[in-house]
């Protein structure tokens, strides 16, 4: 299991995910935003988990630590599973 499917520790303030809707650079994490927030956000009913879709963005996300610390990836052309280790990565960076 994931550790984004479990609760996340208590200084992970915020996730932002940004892509574009249409763009091929952006389809791993489309698909993985589609195939996993249900779970994320169900063990994580508290955390703000914000997903933005705009036309010609970046494949990113930004994760928002303790006392306004935050980490960026940048997801181009990444598959889901590059998309899930990166996040998990992302995560543990606190």
């Amino acid at each position: 299991m994931s550790i984004l499917k479990s609760q996340l520790g208590k200084n992970l303030k915020e996730l932002r995910v940004q892509f574009c809707q249409t763009s091929a650079a952006s389809n791993g994490i489309r698909e993985y935003v589609k195939a996993n927030y249900s779970a994320i956000k169900q063990a994580n009913p508290n955390l703000p988990i914000l997903i933005r879709e705009a036309s010609g963005a970046e494949a990113r996300v930004f994760a928002r630590f303790e006392k306004g610390v935050e980490n960026k990836i940048v997801l181009q052309n990444a598959s889901s599973q590059d998309v899930e280790k990166a996040l998990e990565q992302l995560v543990k960076s606190a």
